[in-house]
């Protein structure tokens, strides 16, 4: 399994989770190689143990909108395109903001694709200018 396909199933347990759908994380995650097992994991649980922040920082970024208003893809590819961008140092920011832009537009609409993108890349911005990260 390669880094895009743990990445899209995390957003799979998240959206499940986001639904309200989902029991046992554990089921989804014992089907991944170690290695992708190791960061899809890790990409879940420190989106988990951060959301409240995350959400808050998907907020800022959101213009004349919220994050409750989102679709529940949207907002699970949100919640761990943030998570990576922030707590991945190794990721290059154009890496992690290009593969969840992808992702968004494999998975939901153009409509969806563009503010994905937006969001992202202004969080990116974010994290830049105040010296968190370097592109």
């Amino acid at each position: 399994m390669s880094r895009r396909e743990s990445r899209v199933y995390a957003m799979e347990i998240i959206y499940q989770k986001e639904l309200g759908t989902y029991e046992n994380l554990g089921q989804l995650k014992v089907n991944m190689k170690i290695k992708d097992e190791i960061f899809g994991n890790t990409l879940i649980d420190k989106m988990e143990v951060d959301k409240e922040s995350i959400v808050k920082n998907i907020n800022n970024c959101l213009m004349d909108w919220s994050f409750t208003r989102l679709g529940f893809l949207e907002r699970s590819i949100l919640l761990l395109g943030f998570t990576e961008m922030n707590k991945f140092q190794e990721i290059p920011l154009h890496v992690s903001l290009d593969e969840w832009v992808d992702i968004t537009k494999e998975y939901c609409g153009e409509d969806a694709k563009k503010l994905v993108n937006g969001v992202l890349n202004k969080y990116k911005n974010i994290l830049i200018q105040d010296g968190i990260r370097i592109d």
